[in-house]
């Protein structure tokens, strides 16, 4: 009798599976399912599967990214190359290359010491990205949309803090260089913020390449 309701259990799992790892994307009257993020972790663990936690969401907005948005973008950066070689000469050039490492290695640690002390499941969620206009550290997930405002809260400031510091000392193409790129790589998130300046926190948001995607239940 143990093994008839363990097969049972074991079915339903790999249905649940099957719902979980395929969501659709679909017109606006359609419902995806999500698994929350608890479940994604303990994918491996029947147990943990089959207690999991299934909400159903319902697509609110989708902003389609124009490709010729995207080369404006980065048509920026190469404006701002040739302004720092005609200004500083080919110093310029090294002081920008240098100012863009470190900005996206503070962008990196800012949101992975954030991320794990705001929402510690969901660390496994971000990486570096670099699909335009998406480029440092993001999600590869769907995240929350009050945790991503929050997280990039903190990063806004946080960076711009890191660049004053070298004020000082440091020379004034680097600093040009931090600022512009910080501000450079917060430039679509921070205009992706302002869209959705009035939808609810708790709905959960989608990045790709060629659209963004809101949801709620």
């Amino acid at each position: 009798m143990s093994e008839f309701y363990e097969n049972i259990r074991i079915h339903s799992t790999k249905s649940i599976l099957n719902i979980t790892i395929s969501p659709h994307l679909s017109d606006s009257n359609e419902q995806n399912s999500f698994c929350s993020r608890e479940d994604i972790l303990g994918m491996d663990n029947p147990s943990a599967i089959s207690d999991a936690t299934f909400y159903h969401y319902k697509l609110i907005r989708k902003i389609a990214l124009r490709p010729e948005s995207k080369y404006s973008y980065m048509a920026t950066a190469l404006l701002v190359l040739t302004a720092l070689y005609f200004i500083y000469g080919w110093i310029g050039l090294v002081y920008a290359a240098f100012g863009v490492i470190v900005m996206l290695l503070v962008h990196a640690l800012v949101l992975r010491i954030t991320v794990r002390r705001v929402d510690k499941l969901s660390a496994k969620r971000w990486t570096f990205r670099r699909d335009w206009p998406w480029i440092g550290p993001l999600p590869i997930l769907d995240t929350q949309l009050s945790l991503f405002r929050r997280l990039h809260f903190h990063l806004f400031l946080v960076g711009c803090c890191i660049a004053g510091l070298f004020y000082p000392w440091a020379p004034s193409s680097l600093v040009i260089a931090m600022v512009y790129w910080h501000l450079w790589l917060l430039t679509p998130r921070i205009k992706l913020l302002l869209s959705l300046r009035r939808e609810r926190g708790d709905g959960v948001l989608r990045l790709e390449s060629k659209e963004v995607s809101y949801y709620h239940q």
